[in-house]
């Protein structure tokens, strides 16, 4: 007998993205035109679970014809991931949980238990008011009903709760005897604060009013200049000006949320329990485009460190330094390079929110463009990365690695600090941004590809 030691949850971090319509986004893949390698990446579609909506059990796996990101009343459609159960058995062998590997240890799909916890502090993180928290638990189930994540607040309206989307254990087939769980986000709306002490103020911006501003101090917050504990930058929460010149919160909450999944089951008198992580943010209005660093690069820093090494290679440092380049042609193309550089256009100076506004507000730097005013016109800024991506291609770009930003250069407020790569974007510093540290070393490793490469050697890493 085939004997299950440990438990696995994988994927161990799973994304979800709010949505209203009731059936979720179909599965899909970004490919790249190896031709056009900075091109728009093409959306295929792929093979999809059909879950039913009554059973819980899935009915099959297709591949939709074409991609439809909305349903016919322009709802955005949810993406609602799956998380495995995968076993870790006496032979050594890490294999998926199914209805068979449990039968081989006298259990049944009933016999396993999960719980979904997940939480929304963001009114907590501002207010320091533990009942301002926001937290749903389903507790543990083992049925195959939809669970809904009841977001609980001890300063909300009684009996309101934030719906945070639901759980469902999937329940397994013959034809799909995996042990898995779907998570499905919530439909991404605004919820308000209202006062019971007098009739709620009429608001076009919210679906209902969960928030009781008689109890708690939300609607009406102003984050204190100068404490040490905001983010940065601060008041990034929908408000209006005060007064004084403070920025007053008008009480809003979203629906946003991240936590755990907890699944547990008994092997031979012996608890078995594993966890994976899940969240959900907004929709992906740009489903073809990467940022430029993203939480899978942070996380290919934290498995693998800050410094390219023997076993990273030059292939792979070339593939991650034409991603960057990709992902930086998207984002220009996604941005009005123009006004986002300080230029002044039609008339207007300072004319939005940009990091020459933000430089100049947080250290009083004289307000000027980044780069020279004639030098960001978006068709001349996609071609350079053209050119920048044959330098490469041809092993000639060693100037590349010098142009691009360190992390500790972040707060570099000179001219040449604020045009090094990337431009007019900032981190959550509220700084320029930079790529990893990881990233960077990287792709200088494939920008000096020819002082590494020896004769015949197209795998070599740094010496």
């Amino acid at each position: 007998m085939t004997t299950i030691r440990e438990l696995r949850v994988l994927p161990p971090l799973a994304i979800g993205r709010l949505g209203a319509a009731t059936e979720p986004m179909d599965n899909y893949t970004a490919e790249t035109d190896p031709d056009q390698p900075l091109a728009p990446r093409r959306l295929r579609p792929a093979p999809t679970l059909r879950v039913d909506p009554a059973t819980g059990a899935i009915t099959g796996a297709d591949t939709p014809e074409r991609l439809r990101f909305t349903d016919g009343h322009g709802k955005v459609r949810p993406v609602a991931p799956f998380l495995e159960v995968w076993a870790l058995t006496d032979d050594d062998v890490l294999r998926p949980l199914t209805v068979d590997l449990l039968e081989a240890n006298d259990l049944t799909p009933d016999d396993v238990q999960w719980r979904v916890r997940v939480g929304n502090h963001k009114i907590q993180r501002r207010t320091y008011d533990d009942d301002d928290r926001i937290d749903a638990d389903t507790e543990w189930f083992s049925d195959h009903t939809a669970h809904v994540l009841m977001g609980l607040c001890a300063n909300f309206l009684d009996d309101k709760f934030l719906p945070l989307g639901h759980a469902r254990y999937v329940k397994p087939t013959p034809e799909f005897p995996g042990i898995r769980l779907r998570f499905t986000p919530a439909g991404g709306h605004v919820y308000g604060s209202a006062y019971t002490d007098r009739p709620t103020d009429p608001d076009p911006n919210v679906v209902d009013f969960l928030y009781d501003a008689t109890r708690g101090k939300w609607r009406g917050h102003a984050d204190q200049p100068g404490d040490p504990r905001l983010t940065i930058p601060a008041q990034i929460y929908a408000g209006d000006d005060g007064p004084d010149g403070s920025w007053v919160s008008r009480g809003y909450l979203d629906d946003e949320c991240d936590g755990l999944v907890h699944v547990k089951l008994e092997v031979l008198g012996r608890e078995l329990s594993a966890f994976g992580r899940i969240g959900a943010g907004p929709p992906a209005y740009a489903p073809d485009s990467v940022p430029i660093r993203t939480v899978a690069d942070e996380l290919d820093q934290a498995l693998f460190g800050p410094r390219a090494t023997d076993r990273d290679g030059l292939e792979h440092a070339r593939a991650v330094a034409e991603e960057v380049l990709r992902r930086a042609t998207e984002t220009v193309r996604l941005m009005n390079t123009e006004v986002m550089n300080g230029n002044t256009v039609d008339g207007r100076v300072d004319a939005a929110s940009t990091m020459v506004r933000q430089d100049t507000a947080d250290t009083g730097r004289l307000y000027e463009p980044i780069m020279a005013p004639s030098l960001v016109d978006a068709g001349a800024v996609l071609a350079l990365h053209q050119h920048v991506l044959a330098a490469l291609r041809s092993g000639t770009a060693p100037w590349f690695a010098d142009v691009l930003r360190d992390h500790d250069e972040v707060g570099d407020l000179t001219a040449k600090g604020r045009r090094k790569m990337p431009a007019l974007m900032r981190g959550a510093d509220g700084r320029s941004l930079a790529l990893t540290r990881r990233q960077v070393d990287l792709v200088r490793l494939a920008a000096r590809q020819a002082i590494f490469r020896q004769a015949g050697d197209e795998t070599r890493g740094p010496r």
